[in-house]
Parts: C-alpha cells; structure tokens; sequence
C-alpha cells in the first residue's frame, strides 16, 4: 500500500513524498551476539571498510596514530605524539564537549 505525504504545498504546485512499505518475514532464527557480530563485519568489509583487529586501548592509540599520520602526510617523532596525545587528545584537565568540540571545531592544532 503506497501512502503520500504533502512535503510542500503552494497555490500552484504540490511536492509529496511516496513511501511503500516492503515487508519482510522476519526470521525466527536465533542468532548470538558473535554471529550477529561476524555478520556486521562482513556487511562492512563488503562495502569497503578494512577490519582491524583492536583489542586494547594501546592498539585503539596507536591506530589512531596511523590514521592521523596518513590524514595530514605527517609522521610524528614518539616524543611530538606522546606530547600531541597528552596535552591535546587526551588531555585530563578537558571533559567530553571540549575534547568534542577540538575535534569537530577546532580542527587545526599546533604541535
């Protein structure tokens, strides 16, 4: 069944938006938080996203060192990423709307 939607409306025009509902029979299988998972990332890696296998805060920091370095075509000595991730990232003194706010707004950040 096929419902329209008035999107806009003017005296001489109309703008609606169609939606049909596609039913699916849901399955009644039961499926553990692994197969649920192993299914997830194999939709991801099909759509082009690489799987890395992360299991410890070390390994999440040094990736995002990685991907940092790779972003900006900039390689870090130890001791510009140790002070980068201290003072900027990882900072203790900020909370989780200013380091949200580094990241989304503030961009651009001097080493």
């Amino acid at each position: 069944m096929s419902t329209y939607n008035i999107v806009a409306s003017t005296d001489e025009s109309t703008v609606v938006a169609e939606y049909s509902a596609e039913y699916q029979v849901r399955s009644e299988k039961y499926q553990s938080e692994a197969e649920l998972e192993k299914e997830f990332i194999s939709l991801l890696t099909s759509q082009g996203y690489e799987y890395l296998q992360i299991h410890n805060e070390a390994a999440l920091i040094q990736n995002l060192r990685i991907q940092l370095e790779k972003l900006n075509n900039f390689t870090f000595t130890n001791n510009e990423w140790n002070r980068f991730f201290a003072e900027c990232l990882a900072n203790p003194n900020e909370g989780i709307v200013e380091k949200t706010r580094k990241i989304q707004d503030d961009h651009i950040q001097i080493l």
